[in-house]
């Protein structure tokens, strides 16, 4: 059995659903065409791991239709489920969960939004699992791309007295973490894409192949 899993963690890139900060940037078609786009790339990278890692697609739709497309056009070795509802903490930690019950010793979550994103990045934080609790992937805007963890109950560590989307993230998850005596590595920072700026700076890692 394989005992590696990568999730995917994202919206279904419907407009006006998805990336709305690139507003009034871009349209709101123009911001879930993007999506999309980083998604294709993340889809992929993981093509290029699923030897050796189980990958699945934590999602959550706006419209039922267009939902429904989007997971019916996903490659078969995708295994689909929707995100809880509750806080992105919970999300998180539910998604990584549901995966972990299924027997993986590895469980690697990524957000959707990270076309700098590679193969060995994923490699490397199954590596780093080995002889660590909990891998993070920082991001340059203070939160993290990834959080990866082996047979370790996380919910603590995620749905918690954390202030979402500021520059704290990080340091709050890492502290978090100490204090329960938990390990950490921490691979190299990452950009993901949340303005215009940093589509700007993503944009050949999006449209590579």
């Amino acid at each position: 059995m394989i005992e590696d899993a990568y999730i995917i963690f994202s919206k279904i890139p419907e407009a006006g659903y998805v990336k709305t900060r690139l507003q009034p940037d871009l349209s709101a078609v123009e911001a879930a065409n993007i999506q999309k786009l980083m998604l294709d790339k993340l889809i992929r990278v993981s093509k290029q791991v699923k030897i050796s890692t189980d990958i699945f697609f934590a999602y959550k739709g706006h419209d039922d239709a267009i939902t429904a497309d989007f997971l019916n056009n996903l490659p078969d070795w995708i295994h689909c489920f929707p995100q809880v509802e509750g806080s992105i903490g919970l999300k998180m930690s539910k998604a990584i969960e549901a995966v972990q019950e299924q027997g993986y010793k590895r469980v690697i979550l990524t957000g959707g939004d990270i076309p700098q994103l590679t193969p060995q990045a994923i490699e490397n934080a199954k590596a780093a699992l080995l002889d660590h609790d909990v891998v993070l992937g920082p991001s340059y805007d203070g939160g993290y791309y990834m959080f990866g963890a082996g047979q370790l109950s996380v919910e603590e560590f995620l749905d918690a007295d954390i202030s979402w989307s500021t520059a704290s993230v990080l340091d709050t998850t890492i502290k978090l973490l100490q204090d329960a005596d938990k390990t950490v590595k921490l691979l190299p920072k990452l950009l993901d894409v949340d303005f215009k700026a940093d589509l700007d700076k993503n944009i050949e890692f999006i449209k590579e192949n």
